[in-house]
């Protein structure tokens, strides 16, 4: 079975590994479509710290081929959407059957091998039927939104509330979208490149600002009259975006931190006081719930997903997919590997 693997920086080989086997309670997916992540290129590039060899990806779709003793055998020939955290399997929220309550479920791809191969191994807990209308290519994009689903619930935003939203990358678009369902009145994106603006804007956003030709800070103060938005949102991952949200954010406003790097700041404790802020650590996609609303939204056509596939690529070509979703190059916005 062929995998693609991380072997070193900025190295990905193609290699053949043992085919995987479903242990109790366990399917083993044949993967249709695999998506890249900002998680994926920074494993690739350094920035999150990764044990090599380590065959990365976690978003994906596929069908299954095999389960494990104690599966539902109807599972076999489903096409699903798959759940990336593994739970422990041996803690007390796992005990009780509550797998997405556990405090130490990881991201496969990160924590273990991950999708970018042709068949994997996963916890039947993790399947998701994928509704007729959804195609493989749609259910394998689904974590950015997911991800959006799990911040908005918890900033609960108010219908006509300003927000911003800093990085333009598939989960900050995912945002766009989902802030401006959510009724948000002004959006503001940034972003350091022009690509993503044209999506930004057929998702929703008021005004998009290119953070190499203004001074973000200076014109997201001037668009809100000096006070800040109500709600700001850090998507991208880079510590100049990160050590500006508590500027823009008003007295008494909410921030969500999403974007994830070592090289991050830390946040000052004292203007979090001095303004009154909600601040939100939004450390993945929530698991409960939220991916089964995001295949509804994809399904219903509220969230059109075609605007964010600039690439796709074969499991042949995973070195030239690692090498554009990095470096984003040729105005990539999401890539897509196809095994």
């Amino acid at each position: 079975m062929r995998a693609a693997v991380l072997v070193g920086l900025e190295q990905v080989e193609l290699q053949e590994r043992p085919e995987p086997e479903a242990r109790p309670g366990w399917a083993v997916v044949t993967v249709e479509s695999a998506s890249l992540c900002g998680t994926d290129a920074h494993q690739y590039d350094g920035r999150i710290d990764t044990p090599f060899p380590r065959v990365p990806g976690h978003d994906f779709s596929g069908r299954v081929e095999s389960v494990g003793e104690g599966a539902d055998p109807a599972w076999v020939g489903q096409a699903v959407a798959v759940k990336p955290s593994l739970p422990c399997g041996d803690c007390l929220e796992c005990a009780q059957d509550k797998p997405f309550d556990c405090k130490r479920k990881k991201l496969i791809g990160l924590w273990s091998d991950g999708c970018l191969t042709e068949r994997i191994a996963v916890p039947v807990v993790n399947l998701i039927p994928r509704p007729d209308g959804v195609e493989a290519w749609q259910a394998s994009l689904l974590e950015p939104i997911a991800v959006g689903l799990n911040t908005v619930d918890r900033l609960r935003i108010l219908l006509g509330e300003t927000v911003v939203v800093l990085g333009q990358g598939p989960i900050g678009l995912a945002l766009t979208r989902l802030c401006a369902l959510s009724g948000a009145g002004r959006l503001i994106v940034t972003d350091a490149r022009e690509a993503p603006f044209a999506v930004s804007r057929a998702y929703g956003a008021s005004d998009c600002l290119d953070v190499t030709q203004v001074d973000a800070r200076e014109r997201i103060l001037e668009l809100t009259d000096g006070v800040g938005a109500d709600v700001v949102i850090e998507t991208s991952g880079f510590p100049a975006s990160s050590a500006m949200v508590l500027d823009l954010v008003r007295k008494e406003g909410k921030v969500a931190h999403i974007g994830w790097a070592n090289d991050l700041p830390p946040l000052p404790v004292i203007p979090i006081m001095a303004k009154t802020l909600t601040v939100f650590g939004v450390g993945g996609n929530g698991g409960r719930g939220q991916y089964e609303r995001a295949l509804e939204l994809v399904r219903t056509g509220r969230l059109d997903l075609e605007p964010m596939v600039t690439h796709r690529f074969s499991l042949d070509d995973v070195a030239e997919a690692f090498r554009v979703a990095s470096s984003k190059s040729d105005g990539a916005i999401k890539v897509i590997v196809e095994p």
